[in-house]
């Protein structure tokens, strides 16, 4: 009787272990411009593939606020999250003794990061500096350029975006932004590196009236931040399936393209050390001048 009791006690633990559920939170809004829908479809399908290669059955959720999914995370309800890299920034000291492994989409798999550049508009008389009183173009889901705007004239002037410049204009596109500044129709502008890469190589004209006043460290995540919670293995060996090109998952590969991407990679302590240190060096400067 005894043996009986232990075999079901045992047959029991086994078919729990088996249902386990892992519940992954996204937050999908201000990550790009990708619509919502898109993205959680396709985030379904690798979940979905991930769960038949794991055994672990995955649940994905969609909470309406970052908050949520911080608390969700630091009392273990979330095992993996993904935020845009200003939200992790900021919440950092709260999460980071749970913080496990990281990862980021690319936009080249042989470059996991990315800077920003300050462009302006060249002229006959070889001044490159920015126009105090004019107008920027920038896009208006990336927090991060932000930052990077203030930082450089902080540095520089003292002066955050918001004082220094008359007009912030902000755009959907990386290419809506050049050719604002192409056509004049404001003095600056800021966008990723890759984004001018890809926009002079289809029009090489820009590179004739538009130039490189100033650009970043190498040290920002393309688009956002995935996050798997500490000590949880089986999630940080789960997403290495992830890790690889669009050539090799197919379910991967709509994720990949709805960004413009090649890949999923990690995101190193190393790297994120260099992160945290271009954000607090910027709170410094925005103690000091604003």
């Amino acid at each position: 009787m005894k043996s009986r009791y232990l075999f079901l006690l045992l047959l029991f633990a086994f078919v729990m272990e088996a249902k386990e559920i892992k519940v992954v939170a996204f937050y999908t809004k201000n990550i790009a411009k990708v619509s919502n829908k898109d993205v959680q479809i396709a985030i379904h399908n690798i979940l979905r593939e991930g769960s038949r290669k794991s055994g672990i059955e995955l649940k994905e959720v969609f909470p309406v606020s970052v908050e949520a999914i911080i608390d969700g995370f630091i009392t273990g309800e979330y095992s993996l999250i993904t935020l845009n890299t200003y939200d992790v920034m900021q919440n950092y000291e709260r999460i980071e003794p749970y913080i496990g492994k990281m990862w980021t989409i690319a936009k080249k798999k042989d470059s996991p990061k990315m800077r920003y550049l300050l462009l302006v508009k060249k002229n006959r008389a070889g001044d490159t500096a920015l126009m105090q009183g004019g107008s920027v173009a920038m896009l208006n889901f990336d927090y991060m350029q932000n930052i990077y705007l203030d930082s450089y004239l902080f540095e520089n002037y003292h002066k955050s975006a918001k004082e220094f410049f008359k007009n912030i204009e902000t755009f959907q596109t990386s290419s809506q932004v050049i050719l604002k500044l192409f056509f004049s129709k404001v003095d600056a502008c800021i966008v990723s590196e890759h984004a001018y890469e890809v926009a002079t190589e289809l029009n090489p004209q820009l590179k004739s009236k538009i130039e490189i006043l100033a650009a970043s460290d190498k040290i920002f995540p393309s688009v956002g931040l995935t996050i798997s919670r500490k000590g949880d293995n089986k999630m940080a060996e789960l997403y290495s399936v992830f890790t690889y090109d669009k050539k090799d998952i197919k379910t991967l590969s709509h994720v990949l393209m709805l960004y413009k991407a090649e890949a999923i990679v990690y995101f190193s302590q190393k790297s994120m050390e260099d992160l945290r240190h271009f954000y607090e060096h910027y709170l410094a400067l925005k103690a000091k001048y604003e």
